[in-house]
């Protein structure tokens, strides 16, 4: 599946599904700072979100690319409200991170190996 993928491919889904577990990892150590399970219900929605983009590119369907080019675009904008929140200095440092991850993703899907990857036109 991915061995014939290329680099940029691979680091799209590496930047998906790690986001997404960092995101829900965040998600538990605030719970059990503040016990409220509403940090971990909306982190939950963006890992599976997440893993179902990675899921499609792996499986390498063409609107995947799109799809996860939209996604990793929306977790960003999120990730940039919370570094603009109030909050602990580490949660906007790691969300800070979290967004540029996920720029970085978008990125490599628009890039042409991936186009060319997903059956786009030479």
């Amino acid at each position: 599946m991915l061995r014939d993928a290329p680099v940029e491919v691979r680091l799209a889904t590496l930047v998906g599904a790690a986001g997404g577990l960092l995101f829900v990892v965040e998600g538990l150590i605030r719970l059990q700072a503040d016990g409220d399970a509403a940090w971990v219900k909306f982190p939950l929605i963006v890992l599976v979100l997440e893993l179902l983009v990675v899921g499609g590119l792996l499986a390498r369907l063409r609107p995947a690319r799109l799809t996860g080019a939209v996604v990793y675009a929306l977790v960003a904008l999120i990730q940039l409200l919370a570094v603009l929140n109030e909050g602990p200095v580490w949660v906007r440092v790691l969300s800070g991170l979290l967004s540029a991850g996920h720029v970085f993703g978008l990125v490599l899907l628009n890039t042409r190996p991936a186009r060319l990857h997903f059956g786009a036109p030479r």
